[in-house]
This record gives structure tokens, C-alpha cells and sequence, in this order.
């Protein structure tokens, strides 16, 4: 404000503050609208970011139904002795399984050494397990103490582990085959000029190998591992314990229904979800009578009417969404009967999951229109995005327009200051004269 500052002084009028209240009244109109403008943008982009969020939520839980197989559950009697997982390809049934002897990994343990720093002679370890090519573990001079082959061992990933043990005043070294099972023996030959106590063939076997020995349903058999994958099809069986000698444990496969309930129920809750939002976002009170931020907006309506309409479609699968047990109240919420769900399963669990798999791919599709990257719900919010930017320009012309307005005020205030202080000096030289005049009377 040039030149403000001395307005008024002239005229002894408070020009400065009628320029002002001027200006702030020529400015507040343009300024309130901008404004009511920018905030009903800013809702209206912070809406469409909970729908947007809301809409992946549901999404997700869409492509988990759509991802449905014939899940199995696992029931063991014992876990302490047995443990079982099985995938969708499992054959339901019941299995006893009795185990003998548990696979077990080889294990040698070297003489002893009374100094674990000391040189054993720099040189060549071979070093294989079982049927495996040999690896070659070089030990060069001043780094091959028994700690120095501890770590060179741990280091080449040769199928064995080493560890140092204090046994009383000499330290022994310790091998152990990482794989259980017969096949699985620890060959170690040390090079020439290498302490002769590092081949295995001097050390003393601590855990001799083995193969678990165990049966399924009577029938005998062995493996290399206690993790069995291919006796059961689709089941792996972890052996932790042997049975005793008249017991067995009980491993059975069912179908896991609970699993699909529950990708259904959660589907159930972010359905829900979406359509509260929209109600919220869409909501009009009569008695304010004033609307929620999206009330009457097009994008929200064609998102309420597409939901239901995608969730009704005919997918060619054996039942339908009102089949399968879902039902809508007149708010469009959905419930599901768990009775009808359950007859559904039971009947045809494949044909269940298929029309599962059905609704959820071409109620996903509908959605991910909306929430995908550049969807629908994007498209919009870069509009509004774009008009927030262009009342960015506007408030910057109204500045610049008030600016304007304000130096002209300035200036024709100026000139009416400089006026009224010409008119008061005329007419303070006026009445002295006649003043004068009187006096020479």
C-alpha cells in the first residue's frame, strides 16, 4: 500500500481506513466464493479418496473368493508325535500312522586339542556328504587353527555344520550332516601336511545316520527325511516322535469349509463397508436440509447401482449370489444364511466354489473399474484436482485486481487529501485577512 501511509494527514480525515474497508469490501464476494469453492473440492477429492480406499479394501477381499479351491482341513490326534498339512489335491480320509524311528543326521566328533589357536597345517580339506561331488576347503598359512577350520567348513556350504566343543581341558570338533538319513555320511579327507585328527576317518561317531521307519495304515515304509511329501498325495506328514509299540496316530482330512465362510463372511463386511460409505457420502438431513459432500453426485450413484447388479449377474455357474445364501435388505446390505451357504457346500462343494469363484470375479471386474489406477474415481479426482489449480489462478487475478483497485483509490484519495488541505489553507488566509481588516476599522 505505497503511499497510504500519509493519507489523511492533508484533510485530517482517516482516508487510510476507508481505503481498506473499500478494498476488503470489493475483495470479500470474489475471495468467499473461491474459497466456499476450494473447500467444497477438497471434500469432495477427500470422498472419493474413502471410496476409493474402500473399494480396494473390497476388492481384496473379492480376489480371495476368486482364489477359492477345495481347501482341506487337518485333524491329528497327537501333534506331539505327528503333524500334517494338505493342500486343495488331498484325498479326504482318515490315516493311522505308527512310527517306529525317527531319521536322524549324522554327527562326528574329533579327537581332542588342547589349543583351539594352534596351526594344524595349511593344505586341502575334501569334504563330502553322501553321494555328493567332494568341495574342496583350502586353509591357508596362519589362518588353519581348529577355529580357522570351525569357520572355513561353516563357510563353504558343504551340507555340514561344525561347531567347536570344550570337552574338559581340549577342544574337540563337531560335524553334523545337515540332511537327515542313511545315505547321508560325512566324508572328510585332510590334504598332505594336515593334522590327520581333521579326517573323518580318524573321528569318533557321535549320532550314527538313519532313515525314519514308520507306517500309514499298516503299511510299512521308510524315507530319508521326517518330512514326508509324497507318501499322501497333497499331504506332508512331519514325524516328531515314535508311537508306542500298540498305538498309532490318527491323521484325518476333511474339507475346510470353515476357511470358505470365512473369505465370504469377510467379503460380507467390506460389501458392507462400501455401502455405508456411500450412504454416509450421499446422505441428505430434511431437517437442516442440507447434503453430505457426494449428495446427488453421479460417480457415487452409478457405484450404488453397479454393486448389486454385478453381484446379481449370471456367472453360467451352478447357483447364484441369492443361492449360495446372500441376502440383501432394503438398504442393499448383505447377510448371509448360513444354512442355505452350508446345503450349498455339503450338495456340490465344487460347484459351490465355482459359483463363488463366479460372482466374485464379475463383481471385482466392476469394481476395479472404479478404484484401479486411472478408473473412474481417479479421473474425477485429477478434475477436481484441475479446478482447485485454476482458483489458484483466480485468487492470483484477484490480487493482482485488488492491487490495481487500491493504488487507484490511493491515488484519487490523494488528490482529494491534497485538495481539502489547499481549500482549509485558503481558508485559513481568508478569515485572517478579514480578521486584519477588522482591526484597521
Amino acid at each position: 500500500m505505497a503511499g497510504i501511509a500519509s493519507l489523511g494527514v492533508g484533510s485530517g480525515l482517516d482516508l487510510q481506513s476507508l481505503v481498506q474497508r473499500l478494498v476488503s469490501a470489493e475483495r470479500a464476494p470474489a475471495e468467499g466464493r473461491l474459497s466456499r469453492s476450494a473447500s467444497s473440492l477438497n471434500a469432495q477429492i477427500s470422498a472419493y479418496g474413502q471410496l476409493k480406499s474402500g473399494l480396494a479394501k473390497l476388492d481384496g477381499a473379492l480376489k480371495k473368493l476368486s482364489d477359492l479351491g477345495e481347501a482341506r482341513s487337518v485333524q491329528v490326534s497327537d501333534t506331539k508325535l505327528v503333524t500334517a498339512t494338505a493342500t486343495e489335491t488331498a484325498d479326504l480320509g482318515s490315516y493311522s500312522i505308527k512310527v517306529t524311528s525317527l531319521a536322524a543326521a549324522q554327527s562326528l566328533a574329533s579327537d581332542g586339542f588342547a589349543d583351539a589357536d594352534a596351526s594344524l597345517g595349511a593344505g586341502q580339506l575334501s569334504m563330502s556328504v553322501g553321494g555328493t561331488d567332494p568341495v574342496t576347503i583350502t586353509l591357508a598359512e596362519g589362518a588353519d587353527s581348529l577355529r580357522d577350520v570351525r569357520d572355513a567348513i561353516n563357510e563353504a556350504e558343504a551340507g555340514v555344520s561344525a561347531t567347536l566343543i570344550k570337552d574338559g581341558e581340549e577342544y574337540r570338533l563337531l560335524l553334523t550332516a545337515d540332511e537327515t538319513g542313511l545315505a547321508n555320511t560325512i566324508t572328510v579327507t585332510p590334504g598332505t601336511g594336515m593334522d590327520a585328527r581333521l579326517g573323518s576317518a580318524a573321528m569318533t561317531q557321535v549320532t550314527p545316520p538313519a532313515d525314519a521307519y514308520f507306517s500309514v495304515s499298516g503299511l510299512a515304509l521308510t524315507s530319508a527325511s521326517n518330512t514326508i511329501e509324497e507318501v499322501l498325495p497333497g499331504v506332508t506328514l512331519t514325524l516328531k516322535g515314535e508311537t508306542e509299540e500298540n498305538s498309532t496316530v490318527t491323521v484325518t482330512v476333511g474339507r475346510d469349509d470353515q476357511s470358505t465362510r470365512k473369505a465370504v463372511d469377510a467379503f460380507v463386511s467390506a460389501y458392507n463397508a462400501v455401502i455405508d460409505l456411500t450412504a454416509k457420502l450421499s446422505g441428505y438431513n430434511a431437517e437442516t436440509q442440507q447434503g453430505s459432500t457426494l449428495t446427488g453426485d453421479a460417480t457415487l450413484r452409478s457405484i450404488r447401482g453397479a454393486l448389486p447388479a454385478a453381484l446379481g449377474r449370471e456367472t453360467g455357474a451352478a447357483w447364484n449370489a441369492v443361492e449360495m445364501g446372500l441376502r440383501s435388505d432394503v438398504q442393499g446390505k448383505l447377510s448371509l444364511d448360513a444354512e442355505d451357504f452350508a446345503a450349498r457346500l455339503a450338495e456340490d462343494p465344487a460347484g459351490a466354489l465355482a459359483s463363488l469363484r463366479g460372482f466374485a470375479d464379475g463383481l471385482g471386474e466392476e469394481v476395479r473399474r472404479y478404484s484401479d489406477a486411472e478408473g473412474l474415481l481417479d479421473n474425477r479426482t485429477e478434475g477436481m484436482k484441475a479446478s482447485l489449480k485454476a482458483i489458484e489462478t483466480q485468487y492470483e487475478t484477484l490480487a493482482r485486481r485488488m492491487e490495481s483497485y487500491e493504488a487507484r483509490l490511493v491515488k484519487q484519495f490523494s488528490a482529494l487529501d491534497q485538495m481539502v488541505a489547499q481549500m482549509n489553507s485558503t481558508s485559513s488566509y481568508l478569515t485572517a485577512q478579514l480578521a486584519n481588516i477588522g482591526k484597521q476599522g
